[in-house]
Formats: C-alpha cells, sequence, structure tokens
C-alpha cells in the first residue's frame, strides 16, 4: 500500500502508449493544476505548448518553496498541499510517464467582486489518440473561493461555473479526439457542471468525468436534466471521512477510497491509499453519514432566501469581498479573530438574529442526527438482554 506519490515509482517507467491512462493519472493532474503556471504555461489565447519536463524546470526554479529564488512571502503562502504539489511535479517530470506530457491554454480568473476563483489547464497525453484531459482547480485558500462552495447552498449557478463551461467549449472546439474532465474540491464540482451543459456534438468527444471529493448540486434549484443525459460518465471519488463530497446532491456513481489520516484531513488526496494504479477502497465512516444527514436536513429547513442572507453575512464579516486568504498562523488568526467581531458589531440587528438563528438550528439538528444515530445501534450494543 503506498500514496499518491508512490504511485510514479510503481507506473512512472510506463509511457501511456504502454499502459492507459487511470485515475490515479487524473488525480495527479487534478493536483498539478493547483500550482500558479502563470507565465509558464502557454494561456487560454495561445496556441503554443510546454512539456510538463520544460514547465517544471522553470516553475521548481521560480516559485519552489526549496528554491534558491523562493522569497519569504513565497514560503509563507505555499501550504504544504502544495509543497506536496510541488515534489508531485519534480517526481512527475523526471519519469517516462509523465515528461513530455504537454501543457497549454492555463487559464486563471479570480475576481473579488463577482466572488470568483477560477483555474484550468490542459493536459495531453502522449497516447494514440493524443487525449486531452481538463483539469479545473479545486478551492484555494482565499476567503472568496470557501465562500464560492457554500454558494452551491443557494445559487442555481456560481461565476465558476460559467467560467467552466466557457472554458470547456472552447477547448472541446478547439481540439479534435476525446476529453477527460476531472478536478479535486471545487474542480470535481466544476467538471461536472461544465461536462454536463455541452451540447450533443460536443458531448461526443467527451469520455469520462471525474470528482476527487467535490461537492454535489442542489436540485432543488438547479435543472437535473443537463446533469442526467451525462450520469453514465461521471465517477466520484471520497474519502472515508468526506465532508466536502457529501455537501448536497451526488452525480453519477459513488467509489469511497482508504486513507491514512483522518476527518477534514483526508480532503486531501495526497493522503489517499493507493496499491499500483489502483485506489484502496474503503467505507463512508460513521462521522461520514452523520455529516450528511445534518446538512440534509438543515438545508431542507433555511429557506433559500435566509441562506443567501446568512452566507453573504457570513463570508462579509470573513472578508471574502477584500480578497483575503485564510490564515494558518495562529498570532495571525488571533488578529483575524479580533476584525470579525469588529465587523459582526457593525451589522444590523436582522442579520445579527438570523446569524444567530441558523448557528442553533444547525447545532440543533447534529445534536438530533447524533441522538438518532446513537439509539438506532443500541439495541446491537446492548444486546437482548440488556435491553
Amino acid at each position: 500500500m503506498g500514496k499518491t506519490l508512490d504511485y510514479l515509482q510503481w507506473r512512472g517507467d510506463l509511457k501511456f502508449s504502454k499502459d492507459p491512462i487511470n485515475d490515479i493519472d487524473l488525480l495527479i493532474f487534478a493536483l498539478l493544476s493547483y500550482l500558479p503556471f502563470k507565465d509558464i504555461v502557454p494561456g487560454i489565447e495561445s496556441n503554443r505548448e510546454i512539456s510538463l519536463k520544460n514547465a517544471a524546470s522553470q516553475y521548481l526554479a521560480s516559485y519552489s518553496t526549496s528554491g534558491e529564488n523562493s522569497s519569504k512571502a513565497n514560503i509563507t503562502a505555499l501550504s504544504s498541499f502544495n509543497s506536496n504539489a510541488e515534489l508531485l511535479l519534480k517526481n512527475a517530470a523526471g519519469c517516462p510517464r509523465f515528461a513530455e506530457i504537454r501543457l497549454s491554454r492555463y487559464d486563471e480568473n479570480t475576481d473579488f467582486v463577482a466572488g470568483r476563483q477560477f483555474t484550468a489547464l490542459t493536459f495531453t497525453i502522449q497516447d494514440l489518440e493524443r487525449t486531452k484531459i481538463i483539469a479545473f482547480r479545486g478551492t484555494d485558500n482565499s476567503v472568496v473561493g470557501w465562500k464560492e462552495d457554500f454558494d452551491l447552498a443557494y445559487m442555481e449557478q456560481i461565476p465558476a461555473h460559467e467560467s467552466a463551461c466557457q472554458y470547456l467549449k472552447r477547448t472541446i472546439g478547439i481540439f479534435s479526439g476525446r476529453f477527460i474532465v476531472c478536478g479535486h474540491s471545487k474542480g470535481g464540482n466544476l467538471a461536472i457542471y461544465a461536462g454536463s451543459h455541452l451540447n450533443p456534438v460536443q458531448q461526443l468527444k467527451l469520455k469520462k468525468i471525474v470528482n476527487f471529493d467535490g461537492p454535489g448540486f442542489n436540485f432543488s434549484i438547479v435543472q437535473r436534466n443537463p446533469f442526467s443525459k451525462n450520469e453514465h460518465k461521471v465517477v466520484n471519488y471520497l474519502p472515508e471521512d468526506s465532508m466536502v463530497g457529501l455537501l448536497l446532491e451526488p452525480v453519477g456513481k459513488r467509489v469511497i477510497v482508504s486513507s491514512s489520516d483522518r476527518f477534514i484531513k483526508q480532503h486531501n488526496a495526497f493522503n489517499w491509499d493507493v496499491h499500483r494504479s489502483n485506489f484502496i477502497e474503503g467505507e463512508l465512516s460513521g462521522s461520514a453519514k452523520l455529516i450528511e444527514q445534518t446538512l440534509e436536513t438543515w438545508l431542507t429547513d433555511i429557506t433559500i432566501s435566509d441562506r443567501e442572507t446568512f452566507l453573504e453575512a457570513l463570508f462579509d464579516i470573513l472578508g471574502a469581498s477584500e480578497g483575503k486568504f485564510i490564515k494558518t498562523d495562529p498570532q495571525e488568526s488571533f488578529k483575524e479573530f479580533r476584525n470579525i467581531l469588529v465587523k459582526y458589531s457593525k451589522i444590523d440587528q436582522k442579520t445579527k438574529a438570523l446569524l444567530t438563528s441558523v448557528f442553533e438550528t444547525l447545532t440543533s439538528e447534529a445534536t438530533k442526527t447524533l441522538s438518532e444515530s446513537i439509539k438506532e445501534k443500541l439495541p446491537r450494543i446492548l444486546g437482548p438482554a440488556d435491553k
């Protein structure tokens, strides 16, 4: 048993012409999309490409946390997740399977006013079909990025959905051959949305959609029909303690993956268990099922209008409109907490009451669901003689 990085040691020497693309390869592309390739990978308006090997060389010379040219600001901004992504890029560039893959059409668009966080790029595989992989970046550490995830609870289309559709339609219209669309976290949600909104001719080019622990959709406000037509092409991978991937309703097949970490840390796909060219399957944990049931009930009880007011107020307090990033340093977090209290004190009483009410409802639903879960298990725990 190993991790995503170990996969390169097992399959890195086999080119795609000898060993066809698999879903661990697709996870690697999804994870690489988190790296800032701007000014390295040609942009969406360009017809040029760059090999992964050359892109890695330029990236590591400019941005690497261990490189001589890295600044203190770069080191602070990069998380351990991005450090793993850098290591993944370095190792992939050094093996025959990935070195000559072509990267192109890098598109990055973050707009704090519109509430959009979006990035995508295209990988061209050196196989007989020259298969194209479009990878959508998931949520970064910006507050606006996290806000967009939660906006799925009340918006029919978030700003990044529009960007993803435009990107996929333009790209699929330019190239020939078959396409696979993938993404991790919100990137997986974007992959499903964009792939499901292609026209019938474009759909013929779409081979598969893979969502790595990304949220689903609220079909009480989103039309289900476009997704139903494409559902047989969709695969969702969720870790055993999934939280993000259980948000809202799923589209397509679900596969539960074993992970060595616990709780929210399982969202980091670098911790998922693999063996050779397959993920090691697991079972959804009791805590994950509890979260799923709680959120389902909560969303049913809170009106769409109140969801919008609640989330807009919450993320305004957190600073989404100011382009802020989630702090990981304890001292910085404490300073940010003081700023949050100041902002909270300035909002109107009606919004304050709604914030309090929603939080109380969520807590109540979690308590009720937990209680019901315990009652269901009691007969099995106690046995007939103890009842």
